[in-house]
C-alpha cells in the first residue's frame, strides 16, 4: 500500500498566524544594532501566516522561497554565495535567518555544505529558538539526517527530514512533492507553508524516512537514465536507427526518464535538469544505505557510470550525459 498522503488545499489558508519579531543585525551585518531584519512579506505590507528562513538559494530553495513570500508569509534567505536573495531579505548568517523564523527550510548541496550550516559557527542551530520547526529539504545521507535529528533535539526543534521531488519547474510553479519523515500529525499543522511550495506531502514514517525513499528513488530514476544510454547503444551496435529507437522506447516503456533521456540524447537541456554530479553524490548516499556486500549489483554498476563521468570532468553537465554517443551514432 502507498504511503498516506498529507493533501495540500487548492485554496490557500489565509488565516494570520501570530508572529514574534527577534532582534537581529550588530556592526557585522551593516545594520545598527538592535535593528530587526523583516520578513519580505512583512516588509512589502501584506498579511503574513508564519516566518520562514530558507538556507540555501539553488534552483530549489530560490524556487521556494519565492513562493513563500508569494503566498503571504515572511521570508529571509541566506546563501552562502550572497546576491541570489532579489526582492527578499537576506540575511547575513545562518544563524540570523533562523533568529526570527518560525519554520527554518535547509536546501544545500550535500552532508559537507547541510553539516556547515546547521552546526557551524553562526549555524541554524545557534540561532534557532526551541519550537522552532526544523526541516531539511535536501538530498544528504541517512546517517546525517540521524545525527542531525538528535542535535535539533537537544535544542528542542522540531525536526522533518522533507527532501523535494519535481525538479525546477516545480520549484518555480509551487508544485514539489514533499517526501516527509518524522511526526505524521505535524505537517497536516504546517499546512499554509506546505500549501505554497508543494502539491502534495507524502508522509514515509519517521525521521529519516522521507530520505532514506528519495536515496531510492534517486537511485531507480539513475540506474533507467543509465540503462536508456545502454539501450540505445545496443540499438546502434545491431545496426538499427537510433532515433527510430529512441522515438519507440518513449512509448514504451515510456516514462518521464525515458523521455527527459531521449530529448536529451537529441538536445542537452539548457538549462540542465540535474547535474551528473550530483546523480553520483545520491548514488554514494545509496550505497552507504544499502550497506554494500554485493546485494546491489546494478546500483554499484551506476554509480561506477556516474563516477566514470564525474572523474572525466562532466559533473556539472546534465546527468543524461552518463549517455553520451559518439558523433557517428547521434540522432
Amino acid at each position: 500500500m502507498p504511503p498516506p498522503l498529507i493533501p495540500v488545499s487548492p485554496t490557500r489558508d489565509r488565516r494570520k498566524v501570530a508572529l514574534s519579531g527577534h532582534p537581529l543585525g550588530g556592526p557585522a551585518t551593516g545594520r545598527p544594532a538592535g535593528a530587526t531584519l523583516e520578513p519580505a512579506g512583512k516588509r512589502a505590507g501584506r498579511h503574513t501566516m508564519a516566518n520562514v528562513a530558507v538556507i540555501g538559494m539553488g534552483i530549489m530553495g530560490r524556487g521556494m522561497a519565492a513562493n513563500l513570500a508569494r503566498h503571504g508569509h515572511g521570508v529571509v534567505v541566506w546563501n552562502r554565495t550572497p546576491g541570489r536573495a532579489g526582492d527578499l531579505a537576506e540575511a547575513a548568517t545562518p544563524a540570523e535567518a533562523a533568529a526570527g523564523a518560525e519554520v527554518v527550510f535547509e536546501v544545500t548541496a550535500n552532508d559537507g555544505s547541510s553539516r556547515a550550516v546547521w552546526l557551524g559557527t553562526d549555524g541554524i542551530l545557534s540561532g534557532a529558538r526551541p519550537g522552532t520547526v526544523a526541516i531539511t529539504s535536501a538530498t544528504l545521507s541517512a546517517g546525517w539526517i540521524a545525527e542531525l535529528a538528535a542535535a535539533c533535539a537537544q535544542r528542542g526543534l522540531t525536526f522533518f527530514d522533507m527532501p523535494v521531488t519535481g525538479g525546477a519547474e516545480a520549484a518555480r510553479t509551487g508544485n514539489l512533492v514533499m517526501l516527509a519523515g518524522g511526526d505524521p500529525a505535524r505537517p497536516a499543522s504546517l499546512e499554509p507553508v506546505l500549501s505554497a511550495i508543494s502539491r502534495e506531502v507524502r508522509h514515509f514514517g519517521p525521521v529519516g524516512s522521507g530520505t532514506r525513499f528519495k536515496l531510492v528513488l534517486n537511485a531507480l530514476q539513475a540506474a533507467h537514465m543509465a540503462a536508456f544510454g545502454e539501450a540505445i547503444r545496443l540499438a546502434a551496435s545491431a545496426g538499427l536507427d537510433v532515433d527510430q529507437v529512441g522515438r519507440a522506447l518513449v512509448d514504451r516503456p515510456g516514462g518521464v526518464i525515458t523521455k527527459m533521456a531521449f530529448d536529451a540524447l537529441i538536445s542537452p537541456p539548457e538549462p540542465i535538469t540535474f547535474a551528473a554530479g550530483w546523480a553520483r553524490k545520491d548514488l554514494e548516499y545509496a550505497m552507504r544505505l544499502a550497506g554494500g556486500g554485493g546485494a546491489h549489483p546494478v546500483l554499484e554498476a551506476v554509480l561506477r557510470a556516474f563516477t566514470a563521468v564525474v572523474v572525466e570532468g562532466r559533473g556539472q553537465e546534465d546527468w543524461s550525459t552518463v549517455n553520451r554517443l559518439p558523433a557517428s551514432t547521434r540522432p
